[in-house]
């Protein structure tokens, strides 16, 4: 375990907060979001306030309370069956998760990498041991949808 994931007694599954939170790097094209997501092997889209407030706040299941052995979120990896590729895939998981930025709790979109634990109530992986790797810009969001509309309804014309 490198040192920017070592644990705190106080917090199980999460890393310890460190200065690197502060110099995450924001990515501004889906592109570069691919080019993240061919130099790892796992990464996941978490939407949140930020990694801090998820470190301090730890996640609990909305209905029971409980504390979750990691935070939810949805992997940029392909699955088996997808047969569109790896930026449609990303695009995709942007989309359909995307309505989490509005409502006014100052969410933003920001990539992890890290160990799957588990699964949510509602089915998304619980992801421990976990880094932040960067934010994503929300100018990406709309190339996402615009990639994705235009893929979805390809056969319409």
């Amino acid at each position: 375990m490198t040192a920017s994931t070592i644990d705190r007694p106080t917090t199980i599954g999460r890393s310890a907060p460190t200065d690197r939170l502060a110099q995450l790097p924001t990515l501004g094209t889906l592109a570069d979001l691919c080019s993240l997501q061919r130099d790892h092997d796992t990464l996941f889209l978490r939407i949140s306030p930020d990694p801090d407030t998820d470190r301090l706040r730890g996640q609990r299941d909305g209905e029971s309370g409980f504390l979750l052995p990691g935070l939810p979120a949805w992997s940029l990896r392909p699955e088996e069956w997808w047969p569109a590729g790896p930026r449609l895939w990303a695009a995709r998981q942007l989309v359909r998760h995307g309505y989490l930025l509005s409502g006014g709790k100052g969410n933003r979109m920001w990539l992890l990498t890290g160990e799957v634990v588990g699964r949510s109530a509602d089915g998304e992986p619980l992801v421990a041991g976990w880094t932040p790797v960067a934010y994503v810009a929300s100018g990406v969001l709309a190339a996402a949808e615009s990639q994705y509309t235009a893929w979805r309804y390809r056969s319409v014309c």
